[in-house]
């Protein structure tokens, strides 16, 4: 099929995408100037590219025409590269020996209003892709072996969850977690909306699942302070807080759980100046023990207040400008539950978000049963005086223009979840990104909200952003069949466009070592000098070893000086493009 094997022939996909890079760029110009570029044999526009149809013409006119180099013009690589690497594989090609432009992300939506100028680019790029795909290698497809074993760190709702979904599929199980008690968080509150079950029992059912299998490890007042290893084969050492006592197990799979921690509220509302201005997880811990709520005199309270938005929605470095989603309704459901024991409940509010399933029939109830709702404007919050010993809060009300006054007996804080202590060295110690609000970055929010950057890594609930528990046990399952499906492949692919050391001009300076952000790289001292070696597992492909080797000694597989020098020259002489030509 391929013909002369030292004849380089490419073939060029340019797509519409429907109206998302045809509304803005000539693709039918595009196309037909590929033609004149140098070893393009065959060259054409289609509609969608990334279809079924789309994908069969790509099969069909590499067969037809002998291409072995493709230039798929299209969308994200981000999206599709997975897509059409099959295809042409399909086709009979190595995978690496394709090759995807950007032309919906990079071009027509950020150039939507210069249609000309746009079109221009998209000449650039897809001529640089011509001159880069002449000179793309044929790579190995490698793959690593999975230890059926998994790790996951956190106790809580998600953590238990992950860990007797994983454990019930028939594969070992690990649950580190630093407290002596399993159920977070969870365990300490009273009952969970919509259905007013008790916390107590939910977490009671998940620990007598998760002691009735066999394959599950519990491990608590445990931390994991050594971690090591890439996919399928991760080393990582246990510590026990109480005896010291260290473990070690090796590990395919792990699932970061590790939760939250309530913000604690200082500065705000005159928190800490008054034993009757709480936070919800103060009260919740208090209904949770069955007792009758009372203030610090000893009586009932008779009017109780609940604020919303503490520390959430905030700008500043005592807030936090992330909505924590559990707040509104966690509020509404306890202020409709004391209605019943009290006289007058009040809800000051930013906005109400009763968002989820189940959730707007709380705050029907709460109205049903004359919980008052009272909005502030974002601006001006609450004020929070004293009168000798009694409470008194100041706001003005929005909806009716009206400025109010109301003396509860009980303040309630409603106060944001926040990442919890350590996080910090867990994102070091996993090699995780964390995002604005603190919490750990997931791989792409819409394409792979589980997994992180560094492979064999998911994360899970309030881990990855605030969330209520329902929400949480949901991607606690879909994070434990991620960790599943690795574990049952026995092997798994990993990346070839690694870096690669010649070790004959390796100087040993050490200085990849150190500019590694993956920690992939290691000197191997049983030669002498010392010679840089890649762990390809580890390898994310990044470049920044090449970039920074004084030595020249490290080339990235699939994106070579020569590759890279070859697009510049393209742009810079569209007459000259290295790898081949007229």
């Amino acid at each position: 099929m391929m013909g002369d094997k030292d004849e380089t022939r490419i073939g060029v996909f340019v797509c519409h995408c429907g109206h998302n890079i045809a509304g803005t760029v000539d693709v039918e110009s595009v196309a037909k100037n590929a033609y004149h570029y140098p070893n393009v044999v065959y060259s054409v526009d289609l509609m969608f590219t990334c279809s079924d149809a789309g994908q069969s013409h790509i099969r069909e006119k590499i067969d037809e025409h002998n291409l072995n180099r493709v230039v798929v013009a299209s969308c994200s690589p981000r999206m599709h590269e997975p897509t059409f690497r099959r295809v042409v594989e399909e086709a009979g090609l190595n995978r690496y020996l394709f090759e995807q432009v950007n032309l919906r992300e990079h071009c027509s939506w950020c150039h939507a209003r210069e249609p000309e100028k746009a079109t221009l680019k998209a000449d650039d790029l897809v001529r640089m892709a011509v001159a880069r795909a002449a000179l793309l290698e044929p790579l190995e497809v490698k793959t690593v072996s999975v230890e059926p074993h998994a790790l996951v760190v956190g106790g809580g709702v998600t953590g238990l969850r992950a860990a007797v979904d994983i454990g019930s599929r028939g594969f070992k199980v690990t649950l580190v977690e630093k407290e002596s008690n399993l159920g977070g968080h969870l365990r300490l509150l009273s009952t969970m909306y919509p259905n007013n079950e008790k916390a107590v029992d939910v977490i009671d059912r998940m620990l007598i699942a998760a002691k009735a299998i066999n394959d599950i490890e519990l491990l608590t007042d445990s931390v994991v302070i050594d971690f090591d290893g890439h996919i399928g084969n991760f080393e990582a050492q246990i510590k026990n807080l109480k005896t010291g006592k260290t473990i070690k197990r090796t590990i395919g799979a792990v699932i970061i759980a590790t939760g939250f921690e309530p913000f604690v509220p200082e500065g705000y509302y005159e928190f800490g100046n008054n034993p009757n201005i709480i936070t919800l997880a103060d009260y919740e811990r208090m209904k949770s023990t069955g007792s009758v709520l009372k203030i610090s005199d000893g009586r009932p309270p008779k009017n109780i207040m609940f604020i919303g938005c503490v520390g959430s929605r905030e700008e500043g470095k005592k807030g936090h400008e992330h909505c924590s989603r559990y707040c509104c309704t966690a509020m509404t459901k306890a202020a409709s539950d004391i209605k019943d024991k009290t006289e007058e409940v009040m809800v000051l509010y930013d906005d109400l978000r009763t968002f989820g399933r189940g959730h707007e029939e709380i705050h029907r109830e709460a109205r049903f049963k004359h919980v008052m709702f009272s909005k502030f404007a974002h601006n001006k919050k609450p004020k929070v005086c004293f009168d000798e010993e009694k409470i008194v809060v100041k706001w003005k009300d929005v909806l009716s223009d009206t400025y109010c006054e109301f003396e509860p007996d009980l303040l309630v804080l409603t106060t944001a979840m926040v990442p919890p202590a350590g996080t910090d060295e867990v994102a070091k110690l996993f090699s995780l990104t964390r995002s604005g609000d603190g919490f750990f970055n997931e791989e792409h929010i819409k394409l792979a909200p589980l997994t992180t950057h560094t492979a064999g890594i998911m994360i899970a609930g309030v881990a990855q952003s605030a969330k209520d528990a329902t929400d949480s046990a949901t991607q606690a399952s879909g994070a434990a069949a991620k960790a599943t499906s690795l574990m049952a492949r026995k092997n798994v692919e990993i990346e070839s466009t690694v870096s690669w050391v010649d070790e004959t001009l390796c100087s040993s300076c050490h200085t990849c070592v150190q500019a590694c952000p993956f920690g992939a790289i290691e000197m191997v001292t049983t030669k002498d000098p010392p010679i840089a070696f890649v762990t390809e597992a580890k390898c994310k492909g990044c470049g920044t070893c090449a970039a920074a080797c004084p030595s020249n000694a490290i080339t990235m597989r699939h994106s070579t000086d020569e590759q890279i020098m070859s697009m510049v020259e393209a742009f810079l002489l569209p007459s000259v493009i290295k790898g081949g030509g007229d």
